[in-house]
């Protein structure tokens, strides 16, 4: 049989021996008879039938499963944070650059306009 110790506690007998209970899940034969017997044993120490042991390991389980979701998250938190700066530096990246399309096209537009002007037979040269 398994037993669940919930706090940490010192059991003392008569004959001025003591037993440490430690909290956690224990064997049976870690406690003496004489310790289980004890008036203050059952303060501390639960049995633990298997549906309770199954519980146990099942929260154990679920604690170590939480820890590790935890660090995933925090992990893909980080990676996100780093998708994020390089989705704004690329934005910014793409406004410089159609902004200088926009210069390109004003200086294609200029100079169209002075090779018409260069074109035109009005522009004051005589034939």
């Amino acid at each position: 049989m398994k037993y669940h110790v919930a706090a940490a506690a010192t059991l003392s007998f008569a004959d001025g021996t003591k037993v440490e209970l430690t909290p956690g899940i224990h064997d049976s034969k870690n406690f003496t008879d004489a310790a289980k017997k004890h008036w203050a044993f059952s303060a501390y120490v639960k049995p633990l039938d298997e549906a309770d042991l199954l519980k146990e390991q099942e929260a154990s389980n679920n604690a170590a499963r939480v820890a590790l979701l935890e660090t995933e998250n925090t992990d893909l938190k980080a990676q996100l944070e780093n998708r994020d700066e390089s989705v704004s530096n690329l934005t910014n990246e793409v406004l410089a650059l159609k902004a200088q399309l926009v210069e390109k096209d004003s200086a294609i537009e200029t100079l169209n306009s002075e090779l018409a002007a260069l074109k035109d037979p009005k522009n004051g040269k005589k034939q």
